[in-house]
């Protein structure tokens, strides 16, 4: 599972291109991600205590860091209206690029790998540590080039060779 691309775009997007087969593996990598967090947080949890640090590396034995980041983004997403989640992990959710993906009746496909069998509490503080853990391992999730950075990025140097001869003009 740890070597299976996380696939961002839409189902219409796959269909569109040719890459229903890629859409859907990524969606059962992320679908057996979810299953795994809501099994691994369970196991870890004991005493009104989260072990996060065992709960993490047993989670990316089998996943890659991104795909577990997304499942949870995901998730924190569909809980936006829970306060039992922290403001800074709603938002840093919502800074994932990761699309939402309405079907025709309007209901957002990825639903379906949202762990919802957690508490949103414990889920919160499973969030906690793997955006500290993204952090000390400076990976962002689907990570794009910022607009920012391609416009300060420096200009190719021009080179001292000597220009072609035009051709002159009839």
């Amino acid at each position: 599972m740890k070597n299976i691309p996380i696939y961002d775009k839409t189902a219409s997007y796959a269909v569109e291109h040719k890459e229903l087969e890629a859409y859907r593996t990524s969606k059962r990598a992320n679908m057996a991600c979810k299953t795994a967090i809501t099994d691994t947080i369970r196991r870890n949890y004991n005493n009104n205590s989260l072990d996060t640090k065992t709960a993490l590396k047993q989670l990316t034995d089998t996943f890659s860091l991104e795909r577990i980041a997304v499942v949870t983004a995901v998730s924190m997403r569909d809980k936006d209206w829970d306060g039992r989640i922290s403001r800074e992990n709603k938002e840093w959710a919502k800074s994932v690029p990761f699309p939402k993906d309405f079907d025709d009746w309007g209901m957002d496909r990825n639903i379906v790998f949202a762990v919802s069998e957690t508490h949103p509490g414990i889920l919160n503080l499973f969030a906690d540590a793997l955006r500290k853990e993204l952090e000390i391992t400076k990976t962002t999730p689907l990570k794009k080039p910022s607009l920012v950075e391609k416009l300060n990025r420096p200009l190719p140097r021009k080179t001292d060779k000597p220009a072609k001869p035009r051709d002159k003009e009839l």
